[in-house]
Parts: structure tokens; sequence; C-alpha cells
């Protein structure tokens, strides 16, 4: 009778350690698919921001503000960066851009 037990503790046993591989098989797949599918999302973003900067690099903007700036006088321009000018525009534009792109979406118009 202990051998009949033992023959099925046995098997369990085997079944046991077959399911617990077959469910690593499956967690591992998971895994894979998941980064090919995060890699080829990433992979179409960088694309698409590839083109897109390709496309506003070909556009020939006559106003340079650099030139501008290089007319002030270096105490204008000593103040301005005390002031921290320079980090306040980059705030503002940023916070610009995050407007516009939120426009863009439909269903997302908040604030207007």
């Amino acid at each position: 009778m202990g051998a009949i037990f033992q023959f099925f503790s046995a098997l369990l046993a085997k079944i046991s350690a077959v399911a617990s591989w077959l469910l690593l098989v499956v967690k591992r797949v998971f895994d894979d698919l998941w980064n090919i599918v995060t890699d080829l999302a990433c992979w179409v973003l960088e694309s698409v921001l590839g083109l897109a900067s390709t496309a506003l690099s070909t556009i020939d903007a006559p106003f340079d503000p650099q030139t501008y700036y290089g007319m002030l006088p270096p105490d204008v321009v000593n103040m301005l960066g005390v002031i921290g000018i320079t980090q306040a525009l980059t705030m503002i534009v940023g916070a610009l851009v995050v407007r516009f792109l939120l426009q863009t979406i439909p269903f997302v118009r908040w604030g207007s």
C-alpha cells in the first residue's frame, strides 16, 4: 500500500514540476512580448520625433532672438541674467507647448 502512495506522490510531484515549468515559460514569454511591444512603441515614437525634427530643421525662421539679445548693453544683459529671465521664458514657453499639445487631444479641452 505504501508503494502506491509513493507512486502517486512522485507522479503528483512530477505534474507539479511540469506545471510550474509551464507557468515559468508562460511568464517568460509574456515578459518578452511586453518588452517587444514597448520597444516597438519607443521605436515608433523615436521615428516620429526624428521626422518632426527633420521637418522643423528644414523651416528657415527669419526671427533669431540672439541677434537682438546681442544688441543689448552689457549691464542690461547682466541684470537679465541675475533676475533669471532665461529660466522664466523657458518655463513660459514650456507651459505654452504643453497647453497647445493638450488642446490637440480631443475631449481634453481643459481650461478653454
